[in-house]
């Protein structure tokens, strides 16, 4: 069903002037239907991109500021971003372009986006990779390019895909990506393997622009798909066009406060989704007199608190509030990166209840501390 899909595409993408291609075979060890070659691609590394840019930025007489958590814009005639130890930065125009925004504005922006999960395992295998970089067309997907590294090339397999916190069992994302690469390729070795979010929008469109249409002075990147090294550059060029010209002639489409009747509809899925979580979360209950095993995490019930906990290699107990601070949404633990993550809007806590990523911008309650503490040691 996708073959009329990728025909399309092609024809569209000729017609814009890209070198497109259609092909009914690829350098794969396993056939396929049809593909799309985009040729003349550049595969580039994205941190060492950015450490290039780095130096740039400052010695043009700017500056970058490292572990200087903003929480808080005051906007009058300046803007001031406010910092976690309550300094401020003033500026007469400010870009949020921190994944998930850190500051609303009235832009309602935790009920237009949501956090989706993916995952990538590296491999190490007897053959060469073929040259290009690969992705499905089907769900799952499944994503394929080579990288060379001072321990021979790596080859990076990347996909599943779920909302955060909403994976009852997050390692077998992981399996499922190793046991594709291994029923397609001569695995010798799986050095890596790591998982990361991004902020998806209602139409699959970033959100770049103005906040909100009433924020003059305050613009927004966000939203981008999982597509980041590409969208990033889109956002530059229309950011920068909006703060020196007062337009970009791509800016209706990526305006954050677009409309249509497609994007609604999702809003009312996404969010009914949210919905059921905070409540389901809420009503569902915990675990009483339960045995904790060194590595593992659970929701349980201490003295009528809901709490988690999780036993590290030590066997010590580490135990958190599992009601996310930003609206308060009941936590899921991740077996594969130890964490707390919430269902609603992708928030992450460590188990040690430290932020690990927003919108929320405060880290977890303990109830071993405070008034109505909780002895861990009942439970070790």
């Amino acid at each position: 069903k996708y073959v009329p899909q990728i025909e399309e595409e092609v024809r569209a993408a000729s017609e814009l002037g890209i070198k497109a291609s259609y092909l009914d075979k690829v350098p794969l060890p396993f056939s396929v239907k049809a593909a799309m070659c985009f040729e003349d691609q550049a595969q580039f590394h994205p941190l060492k991109y950015l450490k290039a840019l780095a130096p740039i930025i400052v010695d043009s007489g700017s500056h970058i500021f490292e572990k200087t958590q903003a929480v808080n814009i005051e906007e009058d005639k300046s803007c001031s971003v406010v910092t976690r130890d309550g300094k401020k930065v003033h500026a007469s125009q400010v870009i949020i372009a921190s994944h998930y925004p850190f500051f609303d504005g009235g832009g309602l922006y935790f009920a237009r986006i949501w956090a989706d999960k993916s995952y990538v395992v590296a491999i190490t295998m007897k053959d060469k990779f073929p040259e290009g970089m690969f992705i499905t067309a089907e769900d799952p997907a499944r994503s394929l390019r080579s990288q060379n590294s001072e321990n021979g090339e790596l080859i990076l397999v990347g996909g599943e895909h779920h909302k955060t916190g909403q994976s009852p069992n997050t390692n077998s994302h992981y399996k499922n990506l190793i046991d594709f690469a291994q029923q397609n390729f001569p695995v010798i070795n799986i050095p890596y393997r790591w998982s990361t979010q991004d902020c998806m929008t209602m139409d699959g469109i970033p959100y770049v622009g103005n906040l909100t249409s009433r924020s003059q002075n305050l613009y927004v990147a966000t939203g981008f798909g999982k597509w980041g090294m590409t969208n990033s550059m889109v956002s530059a060029t229309i950011l920068t066009d909006l703060i020196t010209k007062g337009d970009s002639p791509w800016a209706p489409v990526y305006n954050p406060t677009r409309f249509s009747l497609a994007a609604t509809g999702n809003l009312i899925v996404q969010n009914a989704n949210v919905a059921i979580k905070y409540i389901s979360g809420k009503l569902t209950p915990a675990l009483n007199n339960v045995q904790i095993a060194v590595g593992e995490g659970k929701v349980i019930n201490v003295d009528g608190q809901k709490v988690g906990a999780y036993k590290d290699e030590n066997e010590k107990l580490h135990v958190v509030d599992t009601t996310c601070p930003h609206v308060g949404c009941e936590l899921a633990w991740n077996e594969a990166e130890t964490s707390w993550d919430c269902p609603c809007h992708g928030s992450r806590f460590t188990y040690e209840g430290n932020l690990i990523e927003g919108p929320a911008l405060n880290g977890l309650n303990h109830p071993d501390e405070g008034p109505n503490k909780v002895d861990p040691n009942v439970y070790e």
